[in-house]
């Protein structure tokens, strides 16, 4: 039937009936798992402390103290704080040459870098995402950023030639699958590449819910479907606010935040 055809039979049998209602309740649900895909990462690289590893002069000095190794292996900046970034180069002198010449030629961090030991697991100090790697945190983003692009232009179509269930279904289960994935990943590059099927999942569910609910909702009903939609994507970002802050360890939040949409997907 012409969409013409379809508004004279909803406006003939009711424009927000029971049927519709439900509906708009169930594919307003994916709007919380949607909400926590968007920004989790802003709370999965919080700022942490760092400076380098000079576990080397350990060789020469095996009983110095924390304090004193990163005297002697640490330059300081304007600020009398340890340098996070640089360390002075290492050298095959004898701890008391060190001690009384000091070090002065420095490079950068060449045996990755130490964070505190109470600090919970989070990506930026399980993948180093500091000082010349910082930048793969903003490009991670760009890359979920590209799933949604990718998504919008794959889920789009296949939503009008296969129908809107099947790619609800399908983007649903890639979620899932893939944001529980994610919280297994050993190397950041396949975290980005999970995330980017994460970001294509959120388009399609995002485009296709939107478009069923309001295909089967009347014309004066429909910006009240779509602000319940909008409504719980809001409600999920303040979900997520509290996730982060009872679950520092980032692996686990993503767990908490991707597994309960497998639930929805064996609801529909």
């Amino acid at each position: 039937l012409p969409m013409s055809g379809i508004g004279e039979i909803l406006k003939a049998v009711g424009d927000f009936g029971p049927f519709q209602k439900w509906l708009v309740l169930l594919t307003s649900f994916p709007g919380f798992s949607v909400a926590f895909h968007q920004f989790c990462q802003l709370f999965m690289v919080p700022h942490v402390p760092h400076h380098c590893d000079t576990s080397w002069i350990h060789a020469v000095g095996p009983r110095l103290t924390e304090e004193e190794q990163l005297n002697l292996t640490l330059p300081r900046d304007a600020d009398g704080a340890y340098e996070q970034c640089s360390m002075y180069s290492p050298v095959d002198w004898d701890l008391a040459s060190i001690v009384a010449y000091g070090l002065n030629a420095t490079e950068k961090c060449s045996s990755g870098w130490v964070y505190p030991s109470a600090q919970p697991p989070s990506l930026l100090t399980e993948f180093d995402l500091v000082c010349d790697r910082k930048d793969l945190n903003d490009i991670s983003q760009s890359i979920y950023m590209m799933g949604l692009f990718l998504g919008s232009m794959l889920f789009g179509p296949l939503s009008d030639r296969i129908g809107r269930r099947p790619v609800i279904l399908i983007s649903v289960f890639l979620q899932g699958l893939f944001g529980v994935g994610t919280a297994f990943v050993s190397h950041f590059y396949v975290y980005m590449a999970f995330r980017c099927v994460v970001g294509a999942s959120v388009s399609g569910i995002t485009m296709t819910i939107l478009a069923l609910a309001t295909e089967w909702v009347g014309v004066s009903s429909r910006p009240k479907a779509v602000l319940i939609s909008h409504c719980c994507f809001a409600i999920g970002q303040m979900l997520l606010a509290g996730l982060s802050y009872g679950i520092r360890n980032w692996r686990l939040l993503q767990i908490a935040g991707s597994a309960p949409i497998f639930a929805f997907f064996f609801c529909i």
